[in-house]
């Protein structure tokens, strides 16, 4: 019961992570700041920016952060993906008269009650662009980052797919297939 419980609590941190705040937008910029390095011509980093534009890199990144990195970095204040080796974050939380714990690293977050009793590993595996929940080294992937789409994979099999079109809808979709 108290796993299921854990569970649910950081199925729901990540999903009121994804529905709000507006952050830095790291990985946005760090895609412009490379373009910008691309060629000392201003003329090359234009058709460099116009072809990211089309393939569409800017846009997914922008995705990306609105989506998942700002959020998570508004939430726990610090984005385990524009982490270091080595960086490690914890931050105290209570829901529901329970205490909990969340620490970060690199790619990483853990979701633990204080006691330790109990904890979900969550992995952002970069060359898939998705996140999974690990149990040793076994992973379920819960959420996506495919093309322009954001896909959340729920327990109950069902999959949720979000795009800039449809992102104020997030929380309910997700809250409402989780309650089915």
């Amino acid at each position: 019961m108290k796993n299921t419980m854990i569970k649910m609590l950081a199925a729901g941190l990540i999903v009121a992570a994804m529905s709000s705040c507006y952050g830095p937008f790291r990985l946005t910029n760090k895609l412009h700041d490379w373009n910008g390095r691309v060629s000392q011509k201003k003329f090359v980093n234009e058709l460099v920016f116009l072809g990211m534009c089309i393939i569409p890199a800017y846009e997914i990144c922008v995705l990306g952060d609105a989506l998942i990195f700002n959020s998570i970095e508004w939430w726990g204040g610090r984005n385990p993906i524009t982490m270091k080796d080595g960086q490690r974050e914890e931050i105290k939380l209570a829901h529901e008269g329970q205490q909990y714990k969340v620490i970060k690293t690199r790619n990483n977050v853990t979701i633990a009650l204080e006691n330790g009793e109990q904890q979900v590993d969550f992995r952002y595996f970069p060359e898939e662009k998705a996140w999974y929940q690990m149990e040793g080294e076994q992973k379920v992937k819960i959420v996506e980052l495919k093309g322009k789409q954001v896909l959340t994979y729920l327990p109950n099999g069902k999959t949720l797919v979000f795009d800039k079109n449809n992102a104020d809808r997030i929380e309910a979709e997700v809250m409402a297939a989780a309650n089915e």
